[in-house]
């Protein structure tokens, strides 16, 4: 009772001072943006006359769905995604080395030429989860309809499950699918993935986003994982928040 209480304990303290890192960054981000936006209205002259709501119409672009929280970054070549991802169990690990062992990292190039008038590219990715799924995969990935928004992914899966080193990697057909509600500042954001294998892997997340930036958004939510292992005769799963960094047009 009183580990439990300790690991509790733990966990609050891990999780508060991740809280109090990201209220810095966030305030330093905002900070950053309100100076900038400052220097781009001196340096603009006169204030514009409002727009009314025929204008907006007409001029889109103008709206406030388009002045970000980071007015400049570095530009990606379009098409290029990298993402970067930590999806924990619910009992969040107290150190980066523990934390890092449920880390992921995906690239896709998404404009490498066009079927039936959408977008077609390449994919891969290498993920871990702790006791223990070892997991790489490539493919072929579609751009459903040429916004980013929905992302299918097929290839072929080349993965390692259980708690030896001596246990064997399998090859096995690999999809993945990813899907954000809309291009605003906040939107709705789930993707799954699974393989077709005996030693079956599938993983599945929903959450919100946050667009930072033109390239870079930010996504958080829930997530379920789990994986086959035959040689210890049990299905491992692993539930929590998962949080994802994409930067990427």
């Amino acid at each position: 009772m009183v580990q439990s209480i300790v690991r509790g304990a733990e966990a609050w303290r891990a999780l508060a001072r991740l809280v109090v890192l990201l209220g810095i960054l966030v305030s330093g981000i905002f900070c950053a943006s309100a100076l900038r936006a400052q220097e781009l209205h001196s340096a603009s002259g006169p204030a514009p006359m409002p727009l009314s709501s025929d204008d907006e119409s007409v001029l889109p672009g103008l709206s406030l769905a388009r002045l970000y929280f980071i007015p400049r970054d570095i530009t990606p070549p379009p098409g290029l995604i990298v993402e970067m991802s930590l999806a924990p169990p619910e009992d969040i690990p107290n150190n980066y080395y523990d934390l890092a062992k449920y880390g992921r990292i995906a690239v896709d190039y998404t404009r490498v030429g066009m079927l039936d008038g959408a977008n077609l590219g390449v994919a891969a990715q290498a993920l871990h989860v702790a006791h223990h799924l070892l997991f790489y995969s490539a493919g072929v990935s579609s751009d459903i309809n040429n916004d980013g928004m929905f992302l299918i992914t097929a290839g072929i899966a080349h993965y390692q499950t259980g708690n030896s080193r001596a246990e064997p990697f399998v090859d096995a057909p690999f999809m993945r699918f990813r899907f954000q509600s809309s291009q605003d500042y906040v939107f709705m954001y789930s993707e799954i993935e699974s393989t077709m294998h005996f030693r079956q892997y599938i993983s599945g997340m929903a959450g919100l986003g946050l667009r930072v930036s033109p390239s870079i958004r930010l996504m958080g939510g829930y997530h379920h994982t789990e994986f086959v292992m035959p040689t210890e005769q049990i299905v491992q799963t692993v539930n929590g928040l998962e949080g994802i960094i994409s930067w990427g047009l």
